[in-house]
């Protein structure tokens, strides 16, 4: 099992444990009862009908409910229905979502995103529903306030770029040799979904980290075919850090990519690894035609600007000294 199939199943189990998402009979009835919400003037459809898959979002604002309804199939059959209930104005609104799917042009992925609820969300005004598809797979369904559907993206939220740009982690395949991570912006407002990692043009850690994976299958043809690897030495096992930081202010972001090896196959030759904390800063990201980057090992960006946070190095005066820099070689 890898790393990420690990952590994977950890994030399920902590799901499951801490009671976000419920599979037991259920009315949602019984749901709302124990949050103490005004239910019965609501006049909501599925009030005594039991419910399935579901998770919630309870904050000062508002309480949010997506689930579906339990035909006793055992299946989450569609449609998907989202009850809101606005504190401010103790007014409810709800929704149901047959359909949402997600759709990668480049990567031709269009998938089906109506799953398991994982979680719910809210940012500036939006909704965030995860869903769960497969071991390493899941969409993120945004609705408006109103429980518009707004868009569907094959992935996670990782941040936020003011009001209206979402960073986003996108899914993987699952039973695959190489699990390599994709990280993108969606802008809510024109609808532009660019990838911005991995980088464009190709960086000199990532050209290493190629030219070495390319030295071990010259040697290992053998292991190759033993292990059904493609032995694709531009292609290769990269993890996303745990905070992406931004700036809304400067368009700009910071993370860190590790290139360790993930997928570990049975024997004594395993593929080298690389490099822990490597660290990427974009700036302009809001204009694709200005936008840039700059790659460096997390050790040589604190020994050059004294700083290893990340946020402190998304401030404008970091930024200015960063991209005026020449490159870390």
């Amino acid at each position: 099992m890898t790393r990420r199939s690990i952590l994977w199943f950890l994030l399920l189990a902590i799901v499951w444990l801490s009671g976000e998402t419920r599979s037991e009979e259920n009315t949602l009835r019984q749901a709302l009862f124990v949050k103490h919400l005004p239910i019965e003037a609501a006049k909501l459809a599925n009030l005594d009908k039991n419910i399935t898959s579901w998770a919630e979002l309870d904050d000062a604002d508002q309480y949010v409910i997506a689930f579906y309804l339990d035909d006793g199939s055992g299946m989450l059959n569609p449609p998907l229905f989202v009850d809101r209930f606005d504190r401010k104005a103790s007014a409810w609104n709800s929704a149901e979502l047959s359909d949402a799917r997600a759709k990668v042009e480049r990567i031709e992925i269009d998938t089906e995103c109506l799953g398991s609820i994982l979680g719910i969300q809210s940012s500036a005004g939006h909704l965030f529903l995860n869903t769960h598809i497969n071991p390493s797979a899941g969409c993120v369904l945004v609705l408006s306030a109103e429980l518009k559907l707004q868009v569907s993206l094959y992935g996670w939220v990782v941040g936020h770029l003011g009001e209206d740009a979402l960073v986003y982690h996108r899914s993987e395949v699952h039973f695959a040799p190489v699990h390599p991570a994709e990280i993108a912006i969606y802008d809510l407002r024109s609808k532009r979904d660019i990838t911005i990692f991995p980088p464009k043009p190709e960086s000199p850690i990532r050209q290493a980290r190629s030219a070495q994976l390319a030295e071990f299958y010259k040697v290992n043809k053998d292991w190759c075919t033993k292990n059904d690897d493609p032995c694709d030495p531009e292609s290769f096992d990269s993890e996303l850090g745990e905070k992406v930081a931004t700036n809304d202010s400067q368009a700009a972001l910071a993370f860190l990519i590790s290139y360790e090896q993930i997928q570990l196959v049975q024997g004594d030759v395993q593929k080298p690894s690389g490099p822990k904390n490597v660290l990427y800063i974009y700036r302009r990201v809001d204009d694709e035609t200005k936008m840039e980057y700059r790659e460096m090992l997390l050790a040589d960006a604190t020994s050059r600007y004294g700083t290893a946070n990340l946020q402190d190095l998304l401030q404008p005066q970091f930024l200015e000294k960063i991209f005026s820099d020449s490159p870390v070689k």
